[in-house]
């Protein structure tokens, strides 16, 4: 598969809202932040072809400029970025993005960049990149490293993989902490990992609550590929794994049900589920969202309070954030 490279600059206090807006290009794959490497300050802009080079990751740094890369399986469609681009920009109120023909030059700074990425084998270098992961009482690690916990960890297994869930993403870590601090006072025996990726979250959910019965749904064929995998790995037996459509919806929505309900999503359809999630959880459960920006959070709390839910407890990590909320009896 051809892997196509979109990159531009941003100021720092927009890099989380362009992450995320960046997910709805067509053909969007994943985006990383990296450290602003460039030197040279003139302002120019442009917009060209050629193979990608190396750059540093740059999320942990502290800076005012950053180059977010957008990865692409279509060749973009120049006009379309732009538009997409400077939409966003006008919204915000921000210079917009020009490409060489704009007349006037002097008045941008921005620069924008596609790249044709080279081919590599992505899941082998996917792997070398997978840390093992030390979180509360959880020890995550890849299918190609060997266990190496201590007895009081629960060890997880996980296949290496593009799919969203490896353990790694602050996401993750929060839902995983959210789940740590409900199993001190709860048992959870009906359990759904809605956009389940790797299953990581529900496989988790097993290990703590060994009699639950855990659904695990997602709408891409190959995190539900994954997440099969990955339950055979790790032992896990008394599940349902569903590929989300109207057939299979039948079969995991179901009136007040589940006691635990994982959604490691995004805020747009994380606002879209409140009316399913309030009809198919239990009085007084737990539903755990997730995948959400920290300047995000008050507005989803806001919203489910309108379906019955109210917030218990919340866990940031570098920006993102999950909530822990209840249903109201």
């Amino acid at each position: 598969m051809d892997l196509w490279s979109v990159r531009f600059k941003i100021h720092d206090n927009f890099k989380n809202i362009f992450s995320q807006y960046v997910e709805d290009f067509e053909g969007y794959v994943s985006s990383s932040l990296f450290i602003n490497e460039e030197k040279d300050k003139k302002n120019c802009t442009n917009f060209y072809l050629k193979n990608v080079t190396s750059n540093k990751f740059g999320e942990f740094h502290q800076n005012k400029i950053w180059v977010l890369e957008v990865l692409l399986n279509k060749k973009p469609d120049i006009n379309t970025i732009k538009r997409k681009l400077n939409y966003f920009t006008k919204e915000l109120k921000i210079t917009q993005y020009h490409f060489n023909d704009y007349p006037r030059k002097e008045l941008y700074t921005n620069k924008l960049s596609v790249s044709k990425v080279v081919q590599k084998n992505w899941l082998k270098y996917n792997r070398k990149s997978f840390p093992i992961i030390n979180i509360d009482n959880f020890y995550i690690y890849g299918s190609h490293n060997n266990k190496n916990c201590l007895v009081s960890k629960i060890p997880i297994k996980i296949e290496a993989s593009i799919a969203f869930g490896t353990g790694s993403h602050e996401t993750t870590k929060c839902c995983l902490k959210a789940l740590t601090f409900i199993s001190r006072f709860t048992k959870a025996n009906k359990i759904l990992d809605y956009g389940c990726g790797t299953g990581i979250l529900g496989i988790s959910s097993k290990k703590i609550f060994k009699k639950s019965k855990i659904t695990f749904v997602d709408i891409d064929k190959n995190a539900v590929n994954l997440t099969k995998k990955n339950i055979k790995l790790n032992n896990i037996l008394l599940n349902k794994v569903y590929l989300t459509n109207s057939y299979h919806s039948n079969k995991y929505t179901k009136k007040q049900f589940y006691d635990l309900i994982f959604a490691n999503i995004l805020y747009g359809p994380l606002k879209k589920l409140a009316p399913l999630f309030s009809l198919i959880i239990r009085p007084n459960a737990f539903l755990i969202l997730s995948g959400l920006l920290n300047e995000q959070i008050p507005y989803i709390i806001n919203w489910y309070n309108n379906y019955g839910f109210k917030e218990k407890k919340i866990f940031y990590l570098n920006g993102w954030g999950s909530i822990i909320m209840t249903r109201y009896p």
